[in-house]
């Protein structure tokens, strides 16, 4: 191929590059873009805690799960510096969002009255068949004491379990 026809072919290659790209960037969006949401955002909650060992106002990680009308979150409050969380916090809707309630487990950790010295990583679950909601969530100590609502809106009532002895633990509150 002469240089003038390679140089001639590069050039219309990068024109028609060029074009493409322009068409791309200039072509409305807005088809694409829903409608704002009829829906504002709610603040569910506020972390409590202000122990020097984790960073204060600090909801992370949550984990939602929603059946019908009524949607449960969990997640860490109070998140330590290098991982967990002084307590686990939670926030039930009964009415699909329009109203919540919320809270924080109790007897988790040493700043909620409990026996651990973190939690973490919380999970959300429902049993359709008994109607039960569960939050689990790991320990970190030896001893296990989930607790369990009797419903979505009244705070835990512990309860206790037995399990093999480890650095974590698996612990679960059930809601019922």
């Amino acid at each position: 191929m002469p240089v003038s026809s390679c140089l001639l072919w590069r050039t219309n290659v990068a024109l028609a590059l060029a074009l493409s790209l322009v068409c791309a960037c200039s072509s409305p969006t807005h088809h694409f873009v829903s409608p704002s949401p009829l829906v504002t955002l709610t603040q569910v909650s506020q972390d409590p805690y202000t122990n020097k060992t984790s960073q204060h106002k600090t909801e992370v990680e949550p984990d939602t799960f929603a059946f019908g009308d009524t949607v449960v979150a969990a997640f860490k409050a109070g998140r330590f510096f290098k991982g967990g969380a002084s307590n686990i916090g939670w926030a039930t809707s009964i009415n699909g969002g329009r109203t919540w309630a919320h809270g924080f487990l109790p007897g988790t950790t040493v700043f909620a009255g409990g026996p651990y010295e973190q939690v973490s990583d919380p999970s959300v679950a429902y049993d359709a068949r008994r109607n039960v909601w569960m939050i689990s969530y790991l320990a970190h100590k030896t001893s296990l004491s989930p607790g369990s609502l009797t419903d979505v809106l009244r705070p835990p009532v512990p309860s206790t379990a037995t399990v093999t002895p480890s650095l974590t633990r698996d612990v679960v509150s059930t809601w019922f």
